[in-house]
């Protein structure tokens, strides 16, 4: 029988509360380019072509249900600068093992790696 072998992801999905003011939070603060979308969700491309995709949550429950944590890879230069212009923008940063871990909109915690 053959093996599959999985190669990478075609996208992670989140249940977010509102999906504009996601997408916006994470163009904004990550750089991500909205790809598609439409009321209900959003598919966000990050510069590797990989996508983030953001489902609008049809309970609040819904939100955060699954999901540990987002992580981000930066090379180590990209990250310092990333941290800082998350501080002059206030979003607080929070020690969480051995990375600093901040929050989008709906609680979830996102690092770089």
């Amino acid at each position: 029988m053959a093996r599959i072998k999985a190669q990478g992801f075609n996208h992670v999905a989140i249940w977010v509360s509102d999906v504009r003011k996601s997408a916006d939070w994470y163009i904004a603060n990550l750089g991500l380019e909205e790809a598609s979308g439409s009321e209900n969700r959003i598919f966000l491309r990050l510069a590797n072509g990989e996508v983030l995709a953001l489902f609008k949550a049809s309970d609040p429950l819904q939100i955060g249900a699954g999901v540990h944590h987002l992580a981000f890879n930066l090379t180590d230069q990209e990250e310092e600068r990333a941290l800082d212009t998350l501080r002059q923008r206030n979003i607080p940063l929070t020690r969480r093992g051995p990375s600093l871990s901040f929050q989008d909109p709906d609680g979830h915690w996102i690092h770089f790696a």
